[in-house]
């Protein structure tokens, strides 16, 4: 896996500033999430995706920028909206050229279901401004999708993806709703973290940040965070003798503190 970074901007202007300097050092941008009380979060990785990044006041102005995007090669891989702004993340090469907006959860899922039919695999979705916006490739592939009304639904859910095979890529809260993207790829593990506040999520990650794991997506969303954690390695933490005592720990830990913001707390090994 890549190394990657974090920053924190107490606004918009401050947390654009904390990307250019994270650019200019050489990492990629590859998710925001706005914290609710005007804080903007990004993550980024040191691999060479040359990303880049915009910010506007409105969906129509967005997608004609999307558009421009893919005539340069860039494609849309994050959106985030927050005091009045939607923030786009664009990454060159990515593979996806395809894109609908729908202005309720129904109509998504018809577009996702329509796009399928056409051979259409779902990258990602994304939810903004009242929009909710989804990517696709026309590549093969073997993604899934689930979504639920509830913290404790959607940890239901994610658990089932992993039983079957998927694991959770990314991570979406709009409207009411937790959205999250799967992919089938033996060469990952992921797993998910969470805390009432931004700090407590990485306090809980720092707990095993250390065994090769990396922060790959944040989300705020119904007063906690989550963020979604990978590892390159073909193995299930089960399977693997070191990593199923933590998992066992952490896992009762979860248990105990099922009460806790999000219901995440330490969820992260929680397999």
């Amino acid at each position: 896996m890549a190394n990657n970074a974090y920053t924190i901007g107490e606004n918009l202007s401050e947390f654009k500033e904390e990307i250019q300097v994270n650019l200019n050092q050489g990492y990629d941008l590859t998710s925001t999430a706005y914290g609710g009380d005007g804080s903007w979060v990004g993550l980024y990785q040191d691999t060479p995706n040359n990303t880049g990044f915009v910010s506007v006041s409105n969906a129509d102005e967005l997608l004609q920028i999307v558009q421009q995007g893919w005539e340069q090669g860039y494609s849309l891989v994050d959106v985030e909206y927050g005091d009045g702004i939607l923030f786009g993340t664009f990454e060159q090469d990515y593979g996806t050229n395809a894109l609908t907006t729908a202005t309720s959860f129904t109509e998504l899922k018809q577009d996702i279901s329509e796009r399928w039919d056409k051979g259409y695999e779902l990258v990602d979705v994304e939810y903004g401004d009242g929009i909710w916006f989804g990517t696709y490739q026309d590549v093969p592939g073997n993604s899934a999708w689930n979504h639920s009304n509830s913290a404790d639904e959607f940890i239901q859910a994610v658990e089932q993806r992993w039983e079957q095979g998927y694991d959770l890529v990314d991570v979406e809260y709009g409207d009411g709703i937790w959205f999250g993207t799967f992919q089938e790829d033996s060469s990952i593990t992921s797993g998910y973290v969470g805390g009432s506040t931004f700090d407590e999520l990485l306090g809980n990650f720092q707990q095993f940040g250390n065994q090769g794991w990396e922060l790959v997506d944040v989300e705020y969303g119904d007063g906690g965070w989550l963020g979604v954690v990978e590892q390159k390695t073909p193995q299930n933490a089960f399977e693997n003798p070191t990593l199923y005592p933590l998992a066992t720990e952490l896992g009762i830990q979860q248990n105990v503190l099922l009460q806790d913001t999000l219901n995440f707390y330490n969820s992260a090994t929680y397999w």
